[in-house]
């Protein structure tokens, strides 16, 4: 509530990125393997051919990610939502007619060009913008409408794949984003709070100051010479490994260490939830703990959670790992997010998120070649998980190290005397 008792617009703010990452990366990043066999056994593609696809549309969301970052400062946020949510329902309204595997490799690029340019890049942007205060909370809760996404819609989807067929399914998908997703663009989101004729949630900055919209920080040039960006960058790549790998290698792994069919189902239904628990939590730590003892969290989190892992045949232990590999997946959701705001601040934050993205994306798309090339030394996932250990701890060392070289800049923003001026006479 805000001094008039009305609502602060930054969570209406929250609740239309929620909405963002429920339904366009939800369905891009979470829903791949419901759509593998029916598209494959009716196509006759090879299962390794169509999911060529999701590599193709990775490699996109990277490329795409610096220009969306700099587009968002150049364009109307109106326009450049709805553009970016126009190519997500496109690419899957596209996949729905596609007979051959180069339709769905182009149209791939514009899936990528939609995760990345219709929501991972603008939900930490927007959130970002509007709160100093409780923003890895609000992060968190954004950023878990991937999980939430990936619980309401996979029932969804295979009801319509089973029911109707799997090109209905991918076509509902799209009209589902355009349809939800373009009035929040148009009518509820802002870029900043002073689009409003508000300051951000517990902003030090006066109101006429936020109306110039002058932000503290380094700019993306300054951020790119520093050790602190690139050691970041770094960490996120390893955490992308740690996070992903056991994620695309848990059903074989399950099976190979006698794990029951009923407790690997238990699992997989609990890590969605688990993922939503964990983002909801580490943005509330961030905002009370501070940066070190969260990223140590998550770091051990990860850690724990593959000791646990490694006596998932017996059911406590398999529902330990869900809990602990939940507060680790953060590491590369809202730790970044939440880390360029903190050690490098808010101004020109979209150019430089969009760097960092570009790491996240690269970290899963080279997960199943490292995780792979680990598997092959002796055919075992012993070995894999013992990697990842090692892994956990590399990566809380990066984000320490991160952490203590940050760029020192001013915490007020710089106005220019002319800008001085014009805020004394207004």
């Amino acid at each position: 509530m805000n001094k008039n008792g009305k609502i602060f617009y930054g969570w209406w703010i929250v609740a239309a990125t929620f909405m963002i990452m429920t339904f366009i990366y939800a369905p891009i990043a979470n829903l791949v393997s419901l759509f593998i066999l029916p598209v494959t056994k009716e196509l006759r593609f090879a299962p390794s051919q169509f999911m060529l696809y999701f590599t193709i549309m990775a490699l996109a969301a990277m490329a795409v990610g610096p220009i969306a970052g700099r587009l968002m400062k150049k364009m109307d946020i109106r326009v450049y939502l709805t553009l970016f949510i126009l190519i997500a329902a496109l690419a899957f309204v596209g996949f729905s007619f596609s007979t051959k595997l180069i339709h769905f490799y182009l149209l791939a690029i514009l899936m990528g060009a939609g995760m990345a340019g219709g929501a991972m890049i603008p939900s930490s942007v927007l959130i970002t913008n509007w709160f100093n205060e409780k923003r890895g909370l609000c992060l968190g809760i954004a950023l878990s409408g991937s999980g939430f996404g990936g619980v309401i819609l996979s029932p969804i989807v295979n009801w319509l794949i089973t029911a109707y067929g799997w090109r209905s399914a991918y076509l509902v998908l799209g009209i589902l984003i355009a349809v939800l997703l373009i009035p929040l663009a148009v009518f509820v989101i802002r870029l900043n709070p002073s689009d409003k004729g508000l300051s951000p949630l517990g902003s030090a900055i006066s109101l006429k100051s936020t109306q110039l919209n002058v932000l503290i920080g380094t700019t993306q040039g300054e951020a790119l010479k520093s050790v602190s960006f690139w050691t970041l960058c770094l960490a996120i790549l390893v955490g992308g490994i740690v996070v992903n790998s056991m994620l695309i290698n848990l059903a074989p792994y399950l099976a190979g260490i006698g794990t029951s069919a009923k407790t690997a189902a238990l699992l997989l239904s609990l890590g969605s939830a688990m993922v939503i628990a964990g983002k909801l939590l580490v943005g509330r730590l961030f905002d009370k703990l501070g940066l070190i003892t969260t990223l140590f969290i998550i770091s051990a989190g990860s850690l724990v959670s593959f000791l646990f892992l490694m006596k998932a045949n017996i059911v406590l232990p398999a529902i330990l790992y869900t809990i602990f590999s939940g507060v680790g997946s953060t590491a590369v959701t809202v730790t970044p997010a939440y880390m360029i705001g903190a050690l490098f601040g808010e101004k020109e934050y979209g150019a430089k998120y969009s760097v960092v993205a570009i790491f996240i994306s690269l970290g899963a798309a080279i997960t199943p070649i490292v995780s792979g090339a680990i598997y092959n030394f002796n055919h075992s996932y012993g070995v894999v998980l013992n990697f990842l250990i090692a892994l956990s701890v590399v990566q809380f060392a990066l984000f320490f190290i991160a952490s203590k070289t940050k760029p020192k800049f001013s915490s007020t923003p710089d106005i220019s005397k002319e800008e001085a001026f014009n805020l004394s006479r207004s």
